[in-house]
Formats: C-alpha cells, structure tokens, sequence
C-alpha cells in the first residue's frame, strides 16, 4: 500500500503519521504514496498515478512533518513530462506551518489540492 524509505516498516512510525497514512489512502486509487524518515522529518509524497494527456503533467503532492519542533509543510508540484528521461517540476502552491501538527487540517489541505480548489485552509498560526 505505502512505499516506505528508511524505515524499517510502518509500524516504526509514530501513531500521529500512521493515523495520516490511514486518512490519506482513499486517495491510494489516484496517487502513489511514499513514506520517508530523515534528519527529524517524516516526508510523504504523493504522486499521481496517471498524466493528464492533454496537459502532459502529473501532480506531485510533499508533506514534510517535523515533531521537534512542531511544525509542517505542504507543497504541490506540476510534474512536466519533457520526453522519457526529463522531468520539469513547477510549484503551484505551499504552505508552512509552525507550532501544530493538526493532522485532520492537513488532510483537508492535500483533499482540496487534490480536488484542484485554489487554497488550501489556513491554520490559527500561518505564517509563523
């Protein structure tokens, strides 16, 4: 279900990012869902499973969650396919968050990405 990097298996990541993983995979149909653990960050990139032909893009979704101290960021990329080989990645948006890991609230932030609505909802404490 979960490409995992540098860890050793799901059940080595903390209860908060494996209750994310559990809300993110409805969207498992869509994306690949990759788990990475370095430097004191949890990142978890989502990439979409298909490429809009018409445009010749893919979405790419990065989360990075970081306990100490408490903070996270969401980033959605524009991948361009240039041929086979090239890549070209385009950021749409991001946003950064210190001082809370609400994990329901970063849900809702990659749902309305996903869904292609212009922002995502802002926490109390954006931008800190």
């Amino acid at each position: 279900m979960y490409e995992v990097d540098h860890i050793k298996s799901l059940s080595d990541v903390p209860d908060n990012i494996s209750n994310l993983l559990t809300e993110l995979k409805e969207f498992k149909e869509e994306f690949n869902i990759k788990v990475e653990y370095c430097k004191d960050r949890y990142k978890i990139t989502l990439r979409e499973s298909t490429i809009n032909r018409k445009l010749n893009i893919t979405r790419c979704i990065l989360m990075e969650i970081s306990e100490n101290p408490c903070s996270y960021s969401i980033h959605l990329f524009n991948k361009h396919q240039q041929n086979s080989s090239n890549e070209e990645l385009k950021k749409i948006y991001e946003v950064e968050v210190e001082g809370e890991n609400d994990f329901k609230l970063i849900k809702q932030d990659v749902k309305d990405l996903i869904e292609g609505k212009k922002g995502a909802s802002l926490s109390s404490s954006y931008p800190l």
